[in-house]
C-alpha cells in the first residue's frame, strides 16, 4: 500500500492527515504550530517531529510516497534549506512545502478564480487569476501586519486594558485579561506578556476571550472586533481588485469560523463593493487539501 501525508501548519496548531492511494483517510493527528517565525526553527521542527512520531506509533516508520506541507510562515514554496531544516525527520520519496494559504486555495471547489481569506493567529488572502497565476496580499506578520487576526484583536484588547488599568476604570475586558494571565493586578501581567515563553499563539488566544466579552455586550470588545474586520476587508479589497473574475471568496481560520460579529462585519464590507461575489466558509479541512496536493505530486 502507498501512503500519503498532508500537513496544515497554522499559526496555533498543526494538523496532519494520512491517506492511501485511493484517497481514503486513515488517520489524523494534531500538534503545536510549526510557524518557525513565531516559535523558532528548533521548536517548529520539534513540534512537527512530535506529530510525525504520533503517526508512526500507529503506522510504523513507513516511507510516504509523497508529502505536502502547508506552513503559515511561508508565502511561497520553501527553498531546499528551509524544507530540510523543518521537515528533515519525515521519511518520504517526495516532499514539498508551501504557504498554508496555497493549501486552502486548492481546497476551494466549484469556483472560477477562487480566493481564500484566512484569519487565524495571523491573516492573509490568496487567489488565482484567470491565467493560473497565484497572487496574495497581507501576510506581513504580527509586527507590521496581520490585520484582523487573532493576534491583532488580542493585542488591541490588551492595549485597552492598559488604559483601563491606568485610569482606574472597571472593565469586563480588564477583569478577563487578569484571569487569562493569572494575575490580580494587570501590571503584573507585563512580565508574562513580554516573556519569551509567551509565544504569538498564546497572546492570540486572548482573542477568544475578547469575543466572549463582546458577545456579553461589552462595547469596547465589540469595537475592537469590528475595527479589525474593517481593516482586513481593506486587505482583501486590494486582491479582489486584481482578480476581477473571482466567483468565490472562501473564509478560513478560527476568527472567521467562530467569531460571528467579525465574520458578519467583514462580509458586509465585501458585499457592499462586490454584491455578486459568493462568500462562504471553507468546508474542506486544509489538511485534506494538502493530502490532495500530495497525491497529485509528480
Amino acid at each position: 500500500m502507498k501512503y500519503y501525508l498532508g500537513i496544515d501548519g497554522g499559526g496555533t496548531k498543526t494538523t496532519a492527515a494520512v491517506s492511501d492511494e485511493k484517497g481514503n483517510i486513515l488517520l489524523k493527528k494534531v500538534g503545536k504550530t510549526i510557524n518557525f517565525y513565531s516559535v523558532g526553527m528548533e521548536n517548529a521542527r520539534a513540534n512537527l517531529l512530535s506529530v510525525i512520531e504520533d503517526i508512526y506509533k500507529e503506522t510504523g516508520e513507513i516511507t510516504f510516497e509523497s508529502v505536502f506541507v502547508g506552513c503559515s510562515a511561508l508565502d511561497r514554496e520553501a527553498d531546499t534549506e528551509t524544507l530540510i531544516s523543518l521537515c528533515g525527520d519525515i521519511k518520504a520519496k517526495k516532499i514539498k512545502m508551501d504557504s498554508d494559504l496555497f493549501v486552502a486555495l486548492k481546497s476551494v471547489e466549484n469556483a472560477v478564480c477562487p480566493c481564500v481569506a484566512i484569519c487565524g493567529t495571523g491573516s492573509m488572502v490568496i487567489g488565482e487569476d484567470e491565467n493560473g497565476s497565484i497572487k496574495f496580499k497581507g501576510g506581513w506578520g504580527h509586527i507590521i501586519g496581520d490585520e484582523g487576526s487573532g493576534y491583532a484583536i488580542a493585542v488591541n484588547a490588551l492595549k485597552c486594558c492598559s488604559i483601563f488599568c491606568d485610569s482606574g476604570e472597571e472593565s469586563p475586558l480588564l477583569e478577563k485579561a487578569k484571569e487569562y494571565f493569572g494575575v490580580e493586578d494587570f501590571r503584573q501581567a507585563i512580565d508574562k506578556i513580554y516573556s519569551p515563553e509567551t509565544t504569538k499563539d498564546v497572546l492570540a488566544g486572548f482573542a477568544v476571550v475578547v469575543q466572549k466579552v463582546a458577545e456579553d455586550g461589552d462595547i469596547f470588545a465589540q469595537s475592537i472586533i469590528v475595527n479589525e474586520a474593517h481593516n482586513f476587508a481593506r486587505t482583501v479589497f486590494s486582491l479582489l481588485g486584481e482578480i476581477e473574475k473571482c466567483s468565490v471568496l472562501a473564509l478560513y481560520g478560527g476568527v472567521f469560523q467562530h467569531n460571528e460579529l467579525f465574520r458578519e462585519t467583514f462580509t458586509e464590507d465585501i458585499c457592499e463593493i462586490y454584491p455578486d461575489l459568493e462568500i462562504r466558509l471553507l468546508t474542506i479541512p486544509p489538511e485534506e487539501g494538502a493530502l490532495k496536493i500530495a497525491r497529485e505530486m509528480k
